[in-house]
């Protein structure tokens, strides 16, 4: 692909079918543990995963801090023809990576008690919930590679090898859950140890990009640390979203707890889940207009990033109206999968993923208009946009609404938080744009 003469609507249309179809595969994974974990397991164990996610949240916000600035950077650096500092951004955020990875393998497996009781296990919890992320910190250097790849494969021009890679992750996740956790009858640990399995095999597909003819990444020592302040500050937008979202999911379980108990974590568990899906569209979408606005914006194109900008805002609104309409109308057979039958918890459920489900536009034009200034270098507004959305807003309306509402204020911060969020988003967006003339 050439980003900077082929058609922008040209790429898109390549990108963005991989992009969205990747994370739509990656979500599977966490989404069958749970489904599996209810099944075998029944219900409450919904919270244990649920207790977890902040975990695998700041596990993807020190990914995206890395891999998605270093393969902007990347991006940038090819459109201006400089393809040694491509090269020494990739290599730095492979050296990262393995180095970040590693650390937290160390820590996590050495506090695994203390780092769950923090995350608001009870005693009734905390066993299991130990099981699953003592596990889970064991596999923290191929878990961030998975996503390392993700990005600078998909950059290099090959967005269908990522896809694969997802897919393959997918399958793999749910044959060794159903045996793991079923046949086997090894519990949350064998949840846990199929989703890192799973994670790691499909890391390896995306990895054999290397091998083949259409690589162009390269290993370049030399210089390589000059780009490790540019790397971290163009990724800090992406990380904020993660970091935010692992705070927020943290707080909401923790307030959950005190106002509602282990029956209303699990209700909020599904949200997790759904909004993880969700996430793979509007992600998906922002991740496939990236490297198309970088590297014009290293060229300094502005009409084809103002192009591309037009489609990704299209595509957008398209794919998260039809998922909040699919939520909506199939609440309860979404609350089903998760073994929610019938009683007090299936109202429950269902009602907030219909309110919740009100929310994804909203949050969808915000994470694309992260997206527009974090590839164009604007990394305080970028960073501003994320936390704003992910963090500030979602906590300050969480603790007003359930101090007014109770535990049913809870199903209405992402709406009334994202919409907020929007305005302002839109706010900003259009006095760039107009400065900008893009």
């Amino acid at each position: 692909m050439d980003y900077l003469n082929d058609s922008p609507g040209t790429l898109y249309r390549k990108l963005l079918p991989a992009a969205v179809g990747s994370m739509l595969a990656a979500t599977v994974t966490s989404f069958v543990d749970v489904l599996i974990l209810s099944y075998y397991l029944g219900p409450n164990m919904l919270a244990v995963v649920e207790l977890c996610m902040p975990v695998y949240m700041l596990l993807n916000a020190l990914s995206l801090l890395i891999s998605s600035g270093g393969s902007t950077l990347m991006a940038q650096f090819i459109g201006e023809g400089n393809r040694r500092k491509a090269d020494a951004c990739y290599t730095l955020s492979c050296f990262l990576m393995v180095a970040t990875g590693a650390a937290l393998m160390l820590g996590g497996s050495l506090f695994t008690t203390g780092i769950v009781r923090l995350l608001g296990a009870n005693e009734t919890l905390l066993a299991p919930t130990t099981e699953y992320a003592h596990v889970l910190f064991l596999f923290m250097i191929p878990i961030m590679l998975y996503q390392f790849f993700m990005y600078f494969v998909r950059v290099d021009g090959e967005p269908n090898r990522c896809l694969a890679g997802s897919v393959v992750c997918g399958v793999v996740n749910l044959v060794l859950d159903v045996l793991f956790v079923g046949p086997l009858g090894w519990g949350v640990k064998g949840a846990a140890l199929a989703t890192c399995l799973a994670y790691t095999i499909g890391m390896m597909v995306t990895a054999s990009h290397l091998f083949s003819k259409k690589n162009t990444l390269k290993l370049v020592w030399d210089g390589m640390f000059a780009t490790t302040l540019p790397i971290l500050k163009t990724g800090l937008p992406l990380s904020f979203t993660d970091f935010g979202m692992s705070l927020t999911t943290s707080v909401f379980n923790n307030r959950i707890m005190q106002i509602g108990g282990e029956s209303h974590v699990a209700a909020y568990a599904v949200i997790t889940q759904l909004s993880m899906t969700a996430m793979a569209f509007y992600d998906g979408t922002g991740q496939a207009a990236q490297p198309i606005i970088a590297a014009n914006y290293g060229a300094k194109k502005k009409d084809r990033i103002q192009e591309t900008v037009k489609r990704g805002i299209r595509y957008e609104i398209l794919l998260t109206a039809v998922c909040m309409l699919l939520y909506i109308v199939a609440a309860k057979q979404i609350c089903a999968l998760f073994s929610i039958h019938e009683g007090e918890l299936l109202d429950v459920a269902s009602s907030a993923v219909r309110i919740y489900a009100l929310a994804i536009p909203f949050t969808g034009i915000n994470v694309f208009i992260m997206y527009i200034f974090q590839s164009q270098e604007r990394t305080v507004i970028a960073t501003v946009i994320s936390l704003v959305g992910n963090c500030v807003m979602m906590l300050l309306i969480l603790f007003v609404l359930t101090a007014i509402f109770g535990v049913d204020g809870i199903w209405f911060t992402w709406l009334v938080a994202q919409g907020l969020a929007m305005i302002l988003n839109l706010c900003l967006h259009h006095a760039f744009a107009a400065k900008e003339k893009i």
